[in-house]
């Protein structure tokens, strides 16, 4: 099963060291959405933990994880991200397609920023 969201709001800013990339359904906040994040300088406690590299969350805390994207490529107007094996259980979805409505250069921006972490 894919998860897939129609994208009306897309955000990209940094927040406490972390680079936080996120697609939303409707206003930012909205019900369904997915977020990508990954902090600039990771401490060593969190390194230690598992809890640096890409985080991805879809629509819940619960629908998160560290080191589950395995890809993430730009098909004509839509995102692909393919996930790991952990990524797929802890998101309960094979793949996720994102079709930001309209593609704005936010977005190629965010691309290109986490295209360093994946």
């Amino acid at each position: 099963m894919n998860f897939e969201l129609t994208a009306k709001s897309v955000s990209l800013h940094e927040e406490d060291g972390t680079l936080v990339f996120a697609f939303s359904d409707d206003e930012p906040g909205g019900t369904r959405y997915l977020m990508l994040q990954h902090a600039l300088c990771p401490e060593e406690q969190d390194i230690q933990l598992g809890l640096d590299g890409l985080y991805i969350e879809r629509d819940d805390q619960k629908n998160g994880c560290y080191h589950g994207v395995h890809a993430i490529k730009r098909i004509d107007d839509h995102i692909e991200i393919d996930l790991t094996e952990h990524g797929m259980q802890k998101l309960g979805v094979d793949k996720i397609i994102i079709t930001p409505t309209p593609w704005t250069p936010i977005i190629d921006q965010g691309l290109s920023r986490l295209m360093d972490f994946v």
